[in-house]
């Protein structure tokens, strides 16, 4: 595990200075693919704006919607996000540990208990390793800690990417890949600990 960081107070004005000293993004062959749309399931509104932010500045495949509550994240995953005027099925959920209504431990298990293979990618203010192997125990597929610096959401941008590639990715609109066989260690696909 790695210390926590905690984002400076003024998060928004931090990702818009870290954006800003970047070099704008190269553009690679997984920024050619279909768009991965991703459901941030974030209390805290400036951590939302982060990943938002980040995600907008890093890459131009990947788009993040954000809900604060429980409930709101399980009627997103129902009834899709909205992005360009038209709803979308969602292709990865990010989610902090502790929320209003419940937590990500309780999503992560109601995805799994429906049969869905959705990756799930928790990026919490939470570094307990008890509270990561529940995670993991779950059915999670990465745990980051949160870190307010550049490295950080590239490495979490990745995973996501990484996940929505090898379970086949959303072509031309069609639903997300369900009910994923469980993984063994060291397999193709291992389930991943953020060592950032």
């Amino acid at each position: 595990m790695t210390d926590h960081t905690t984002p400076p107070s003024d998060t928004s004005a931090a990702a818009n200075a870290a954006a800003d000293r970047t070099e704008p993004p190269e553009a690679d062959a997984g920024d050619r693919g279909a768009p991965i749309t991703v459901l941030q399931v974030e209390p805290d509104a400036r951590s939302a704006e982060l990943l938002e932010a980040f995600a907008a500045r890093l890459t131009d495949r990947v788009r993040v919607r954000s809900v604060e509550r429980l409930a709101d994240a399980l009627d997103a995953l129902d009834a899709g996000v909205e992005m360009d005027g038209e709803r979308v099925a969602v292709d990865c959920v990010v989610t902090e540990q502790l929320l209003p209504d419940g937590d990500g431990i309780e999503l992560t298990e109601r995805l799994r208990g429906a049969g869905s293979g959705l990756p799930v990618v928790f990026n919490t203010t939470c570094p307990s390793e008890e509270r990561e192997a529940a995670a993991f125990g779950a059915g999670a597929d990465a745990y980051f800690e949160k870190g307010a610096d550049r490295g950080r959401f590239d490495a979490v941008l990745d995973r996501v990417r990484a996940l929505v590639e090898e379970r086949g990715g959303r072509a031309g609109g069609a639903e997300p890949p369900v009910a994923q066989t469980p993984r063994t260690p060291g397999s193709p696909g291992e389930r991943l600990r953020s060592e950032e």
